[in-house]
C-alpha cells in the first residue's frame, strides 16, 4: 500500500512540473567539472556545454562559472559547490507540499504484510532523523558538503521548493556537518517565501533541538514566536 502511494505522488510531482529549457555554461574559471547521471567519472566542463536534466556540476576552490537559463537569465555559481542541473526549477507550494508529504510516507514503517514481524534495519538513523537510508547512495562528506553549499545557490536565485528538498536530503545523510545548521535555516525561510508557514515553523521547531550558537539559538525563537502569533 505504501508503495502504491509513493508511486501516485511521484507521477504527481513529474507530470506538474517537468524540467524545460537549455541550460548552457558560458564562463568558466579554475577547476570546473561535468558529471553525467550517477557516472562515478567527473569531466573537465568547457565554454558553450550544454548540461541536461541529469547532469551534475561541481566546482573546487577559487573557481566560479557562469550558467545562462533558457538564453535569459544568467547564474553564478562560486566555489566548492556541486549542484544537480535538475535542481534548476521552480516548484509550486503543492509540488513542494506532495514531496514532503510523500517524505513523511516513506518514514512510516510498511506494516501492509502483518503476518511477518517488522525487523529493524541497522542503517536505522535515531533521533530525529529516523528515516531508513539504506536505499540511497553513499556519498563522500566532502561532497555531501558542497552540495550542502549548493542549497545556497538555490536559495539565492529563487530556487527555493528544490532547496528545501535538496536540503532534507543531505541534512538526513550528514547530519553532523556544521554546514547542516545553515542549510536547514536556510530551507525554513525558503518555506516561509513559498508561503508554507506551518511548515516554516514545523522546522524551526526541529532546529531547536539542534547544537546551536547562542546567536542562532535567539534567532530560531525570534521566528518560531512570529510563526506563531502569524496563525493567531
Amino acid at each position: 500500500m505504501k508503495a502504491r502511494i509513493i508511486t501516485t505522488l511521484l507521477s504527481l510531482i513529474f507530470t506538474l512540473n517537468l524540467y524545460s529549457g537549455e541550460i548552457k555554461i558560458i564562463s568558466v574559471n579554475g577547476t570546473v567539472l561535468k558529471r553525467h547521471g550517477i557516472q562515478e567519472n567527473w569531466t573537465r566542463a568547457a565554454v558553450g556545454d550544454i548540461l541536461k536534466p541529469e547532469d551534475s556540476i561541481e566546482l573546487g576552490l577559487k573557481s566560479s562559472a557562469v550558467i545562462l537559463i533558457d538564453g535569459s537569465k544568467k547564474i553564478i555559481i562560486p566555489e566548492n559547490i556541486i549542484i544537480d542541473v535538475s535542481d534548476f526549477r521552480i516548484l509550486s507550494q503543492e509540488e513542494v507540499l506532495l514531496s514532503l508529504a510523500m517524505e513523511t510516507i516513506r518514514s512510516v514503517p510498511d506494516r501492509g504484510n502483518t503476518d511477518q514481524p517488522e525487523i529493524p534495519k541497522v542503517t536505522t538513523v535515531h533521533g530525529s532523523n529516523k528515516e531508513d537510508l539504506s536505499h540511497q547512495p553513499k556519498i563522500p562528506v566532502e561532497a555531501g558538503y558542497k552540495q550542502l553549499n549548493g542549497t545556497r545557490v538555490l536559495y539565492e536565485n529563487g530556487y527555493l521548493g528544490t532547496c528545501v528538498l535538496r536540503t532534507r536530503d543531505l541534512t538526513k545523510m550528514f547530519p553532523s556537518l556544521s554546514a547542516a545548521i545553515e542549510a536547514k535555516l536556510r530551507s525554513a525561510d525558503a518555506l516561509e517565501k513559498l508561503g508554507l508557514k506551518l511548515e516554516a515553523f514545523e522546522e524551526y521547531i526541529r532546529l531547536e533541538k539542534e547544537n546551536l550558537t547562542s546567536e542562532q539559538r535567539s534567532f530560531i525563537s525570534m521566528k518560531i514566536n512570529e510563526l506563531r502569533n502569524s496563525n493567531k
